[in-house]
């Protein structure tokens, strides 16, 4: 990465001699969540990231160069088994996710720079109950995956009338498969 893509607070601290970084998540769900890779809690983009220190993990970010892409999925350990209604209740298929790439300040108490590395949405959610506690994995997908999923359209009366109400192009579709088809030949039989 250049310095333009960085951003010049954070290419700053990526070229001093001790760097702090921190790996931060959001998920645009009813209840936002906000998570970082520390302690405390940090602002940046007017939003409250909690610290998940230990308890999460972040997989890897799947796309490579060659345009493949995989996802990406968030882990959350040891969260109380209260909350399981509230995060069934959450989970919303297609919703914001991003991930952001940041430094903080020689006390850990201020973002000096963030960069955002990778924004798609949610499309997995799973909950699995220890008893007194949860773990939630939230996985999510970019647009380079949609790419590559094949578009399937069914030409039917149903479907066009859900895309433009009231149009009738495919009415007698249905009767125009049991219509016999004669060819030009030299006499012609009736069917």
């Amino acid at each position: 990465m250049s310095g333009r893509e960085l951003g010049e607070p954070l290419q700053g601290e990526v070229e001093a001699p001790s760097l702090r970084p921190f790996l931060a998540f959001d998920i645009d769900l009813p209840d936002p969540v906000f998570g970082f890779s520390g302690k405390g809690i940090i602002v940046f983009h007017g939003n409250e990231y909690v610290g998940y220190e230990g308890v999460a993990q972040v997989d890897t970010i799947g796309e490579g160069t060659d345009g493949r892409a995989t996802g990406v999925a968030v882990t959350l350990n040891r969260v109380p088994s209260e909350f399981r209604e509230d995060l069934a209740d959450q989970a919303v298929r297609g919703s914001l996710y991003r991930l952001h790439v940041g430094a903080l300040s020689e006390d850990y108490s201020a973002v000096i720079g963030v960069r955002k590395i990778w924004k798609g949405t949610l499309q997995s959610y799973e909950i699995t109950d220890g008893g007194e506690e949860l773990t939630v994995r939230a996985g999510g997908e970019s647009r380079a995956i949609d790419q590559r999923r094949p578009s399937i359209k069914r030409f039917s009366d149903e479907g066009q009338k859900r895309r433009f109400e009231g149009d009738r192009f495919f009415e007698y579709l249905p009767r125009l498969v049991e219509l016999p088809v004669i060819w030009a030949k030299k006499t012609q039989d009736p069917v």
